[in-house]
């Protein structure tokens, strides 16, 4: 009776060991190329802008996500210098931006990876890809400037002992990563056309 209660608590001890040293690490993709902040041309006056947002995962309106992707837009706008004033809302400026982000990825693909990868304490990896598609729309009025469109995608990996690299790869921090990089290529090019004059 002691060896199978003793066997018993070796088993439950080895699959807290194996929970406690799991992590996950998310690596963002390189569809885009990486744009920093300083090569975004600044243009004199700059233009006031007003937008509105919108967010999507697995063609279904995700309101949660609005105050999460909105934070990082004014992150982005506020450190390209870009703009001279910029605001959520409609109507109140000469141009609008109407800013659409979309979060798909394969469900069924990653829940079987998920369950192989549970399954065996994590020893096999699971994996999961956010595909991410940032769509905006440059109005002035009711006329449409142009709509510019930027996919890109972040992997995310679970694994056994992956917790060492959990901290600098963190899928929050990559997914923000990622957001911000379509963001960047959007205000790039947006400068590089002129359209706001």
């Amino acid at each position: 009776m002691r060896r199978k209660r003793f066997a018993g608590m070796k088993y439950f001890v080895v699959g807290i060991l194996c929970f406690l040293a799991v992590g996950c690490a998310s690596f963002p993709g390189n569809n885009l190329p990486k744009y920093t902040y300083e090569q975004v041309l600044v243009r004199e006056p700059k233009p006031a802008v007003d937008y509105d947002v919108k967010c999507f995962s697995l063609d279904r309106e995700n309101a949660g996500s609005v105050s999460h992707f909105q934070g990082e837009i004014e992150k982005v706008f506020a450190k390209s210098n870009v703009f001279s004033k910029f605001s959520p809302g409609t109507g109140r400026e000469k141009y609008h931006l109407s800013l659409v982000l979309k979060n798909d990825g394969n469900i069924a693909a990653a829940f079987i990876s998920g369950f192989v990868s549970g399954f065996t304490f994590t020893v096999l990896p699971g994996f999961a890809r956010d595909n991410f598609t940032l769509i905006v729309d440059v109005k002035k009025g009711d006329q449409l400037l142009k709509q510019y469109r930027y996919e890109n995608y972040m992997d995310t990996w679970i694994q056994l002992f992956m917790i060492f690299l959990t901290p600098t790869h963190s899928p929050v921090d990559m997914g923000k990563e990622v957001i911000d990089g379509m963001l960047l290529a959007f205000l790039n090019d947006l400068q590089k056309d002129n359209l706001l004059l």
